[in-house]
């Protein structure tokens, strides 16, 4: 069996997308790539990194075959197991503290998705079989270059700019508030009230050494997100040489899908994407199936194509999985 298989999406921002690439002074600017436009000059387009994308696939993997075994809830994993099932491993240089090529290939035979992924092994980085792309914003200076059924999925194309936002926060300073002062202990009290009067006279004298060594800790920021509702592009492929591979690739996707969450300040209601469409190599259709039945269903049967046969392999090895998870140097 040998077949490239390929899935191409409409994700949407159902939530603000904080993806930085840059940070100048306290302002953090969205990633952004040159495209070419039919004129020749080059437009700076957002986007998600195909490495974020990635991670998500291989997250999304590594907790599948966690929960199958049996080791979701327990505080069972060494360091070089979860770098090996979170980041692939590491290249150690050889010798003693590495995984040999026969241990890597008996682990890709338990665990597909490091197969397809790649990894690490001895002194070398073992191509996986999976191509990942950007998953990039749907706008004028980028639908040239987005498959054409994805143009059909979406509204009117703006340009790139109008689905960028300017946020402000200011992360305030505590000991600014004389009822929260009243909180601390005398001497802490005394010594806010020393830097507060320090800080006015600085104020007052133009001391501008004195003003910034005196000052609050209040911070005012700003930072770019890619707007609520904002459609991306995004395609991944892999080489399948197996109905397990072909199984898991699709379990790995529909996992991360499920939930999938990218980029900074998650905690703070940002990151979330859903599917809107994809587009099977055949025709583009509604997603269902890569959804899960319910919000508290973590089972990989659940949220895969196919994935139910994965979880079976996973169950079936759960021993040898474990006992390989336990002893790895990765």
């Amino acid at each position: 069996m040998f077949e490239r298989k390929r899935y191409e999406f409409v994700l949407r921002a159902d939530t603000p997308l904080a993806h930085h690439q840059e940070v100048f002074g306290n302002a953090a600017q969205v990633f952004r790539k040159d495209v070419m436009q039919p004129d020749g000059t080059f437009a700076k387009v957002p986007y998600i990194t195909a490495d974020t994308m990635r991670h998500g696939l291989r997250e999304a993997a590594a907790y599948a075959l966690l929960d199958a075994i049996g080791m979701l809830d327990k505080a069972t994993l060494t360091e070089a197991a979860l770098r090996l099932l979170f980041a692939g491993g590491l290249i150690t240089g050889g010798g003693a503290g590495a995984v040999k090529l026969d241990e890597y290939r008996e682990m890709v035979a338990l665990i597909p998705s490091l197969g397809l992924l790649g990894g690490c092994a001895m002194n070398r980085a073992i191509p996986g079989k999976m191509f990942v792309e950007d998953a990039t914003l749907i706008c004028t200076e980028s639908e040239h270059t987005a498959p054409a059924w994805t143009l059909a999925a979406s509204p009117p194309r703006n340009s790139c700019r109008s689905h960028i936002e300017e946020t402000v926060r200011v992360r305030m300073d505590p000991s600014l508030d004389p009822g929260k002062r009243l909180l601390l202990t005398d001497g802490a009290h005394h010594g806010i009230n020393q830097r507060l009067l320090a800080s006015e006279a600085a104020s007052e004298a133009g001391d501008a050494v004195e003003k910034r060594d005196a000052k609050s800790t209040m911070l005012p920021r700003s930072f770019e997100t890619i707007k609520q509702g904002s459609l991306l592009s995004w395609s991944v492929e892999a080489v399948i040489q197996s109905d397990i591979e072909n199984e898991t690739f699709q379990m790995m996707i529909g996992a991360f899908l499920a939930n999938a969450q990218v980029g900074g300040k998650r905690g703070t209601g940002h990151g979330r994407l859903s599917v809107l469409k994809v587009n099977d190599g055949y025709a583009a259709r509604e997603v269902t199936l890569l959804r899960p039945s319910t919000s508290a269903d973590v089972s990989t049967a659940a949220l895969s194509l196919r994935g139910a046969s994965v979880r079976e392999h996973y169950v079936k090895n759960a021993d040898r999985i474990r006992t390989m998870l336990s002893t790895v140097v990765a």
